[in-house]
C-alpha cells in the first residue's frame, strides 16, 4: 500500500510540474509574442491614419518604430524559449528598463506617460525584476488597446518593508469582478502570487484603472538565501 501511495504521489507531483511549466510557457508567449504583435499593430494603424492625412513623414516615423518593435519582439521570443531574462534587464536595471519600455510603447500615441521612482532603488532578485517588467508591459498594452486613455502614470516605490509597482490610467475602466477573456489578468495574478506578493485592482467603468503590486522584501531575502 505504501508503494502504491508513493507512486500515486509521484505521478501527482509530475502532473503539477507539467501544469506549472505550461502556465509559465503560456505567460511567456503572451508577454513576448502577443505583446510584441500588439505594439506593432498599434504603430501600423498609426501609419494608416497618417497616410490618410497625407503625412508622409509621420507615417515613416511610425513604420520605423514598428520595425524596431518587431525586431525587439523577435529577440525576446527567442530568449523566452530558452527561459532567459529579458534583454533589457541584461543591459539596464529595473528602473531604467521600465522607463524605456513605457517610452517606446507610448511614443507616437495619444497617451501621455509619466514614470517616477520613489525611495532608494535597490537590487531585487532577477525573478522579481522580470515579472514586474512583464506586468508593466501587460498593463500598458491593455491601456493602449482598450482603455481609450490619454494619461498613464507608473510609479516604482522602494520602502523599508516592500517594493511596489503602481500603474494608473484615466481611461474607460472596467468591472474587475466580471470575468474577462484573455490571459492578461490571470497571468498577472499568477506572477504576483508566485512571488508571495499581493495584486490590487481598482477600477470602474468610466473612472480609469489603478493596478498595484506589493512584494514584501522579506520574501526577497528568503529567495536570495
Amino acid at each position: 500500500m505504501l508503494a502504491i501511495q508513493l507512486t500515486r504521489l509521484s505521478a501527482q507531483s509530475r502532473q503539477s510540474a507539467v501544469v506549472a511549466e505550461r502556465n509559465r510557457m503560456a505567460r511567456d508567449i503572451h508577454d513576448t509574442l502577443a505583446q510584441g504583435f500588439t505594439s506593432v499593430i498599434l504603430q501600423l494603424e498609426a501609419v494608416g491614419e497618417a497616410t490618410s492625412q497625407r503625412l508622409a513623414g509621420k507615417a515613416g516615423e511610425h513604420l520605423t518604430r514598428a520595425s524596431e518593435l518587431a525586431r525587439e519582439g523577435l529577440r525576446e521570443a527567442r530568449r523566452s524559449v530558452w527561459a532567459l531574462r529579458p534583454q533589457t534587464l541584461e543591459e539596464k536595471d529595473l528602473c531604467e528598463a521600465l522607463k524605456e519600455l513605457i517610452q517606446k510603447m507610448t511614443e507616437g500615441t495619444s497617451v501621455q506617460a509619466h514614470f517616477t521612482v520613489q525611495g532608494e532603488p535597490r537590487e531585487l532578485p532577477p525573478e522579481w525584476e522580470e515579472n514586474l517588467l512583464r506586468i508593466g508591459q501587460e498593463v500598458l498594452t491593455n491601456v493602449l488597446r482598450h482603455a481609450q486613455a490619454t494619461k498613464f502614470n507608473a510609479q516604482l516605490a522602494f520602502d523599508k518593508g516592500e517594493v511596489r509597482l503602481n500603474l494608473r490610467d484615466n481611461g474607460s475602466g472596467f468591472d474587475p469582478i466580471r470575468r474577462h477573456d484573455g490571459f492578461g489578468l490571470q497571468g498577472m495574478r499568477e506572477r504576483v502570487e508566485g512571488l508571495g506578493g499581493q495584486l490590487s485592482i481598482r477600477s470602474a467603468e468610466g473612472e480609469g484603472t489603478t493596478i498595484s503590486i506589493a512584494l514584501p522584501l522579506a520574501n526577497a531575502f528568503h529567495l536570495a538565501a
